[in-house]
């Protein structure tokens, strides 16, 4: 468990928390739920679609982009 969240802490760094938590999400979720890499995929982007609503837009807290700002096309 180090190892992944290492690599989830330095994705968080590159490429944003965004990116990087939907990763994590899906990843884990075939690697320890065993489930299909579509539907993790979609479960995975679909929660930090929530997280960029709920904290970008409703509460207006800006959250790590990381170094490549994948989301910057968003004006965010």
């Amino acid at each position: 468990m180090l190892v992944p969240a290492a690599i989830y802490v330095l994705g968080i760094e590159l490429i944003g928390i965004y990116i990087a938590s939907a990763a994590y999400i899906a990843v884990f979720m075939v690697w320890l739920g065993n489930y299909s890499w579509a539907k993790s995929a979609v479960i995975g982007v679909t929660t930090s679609a929530a997280f960029f609503i709920m904290f970008e837009i409703w509460f207006q807290v800006p959250l790590p982009k990381g170094m490549f700002d994948a989301l910057s096309f968003l004006g965010y």
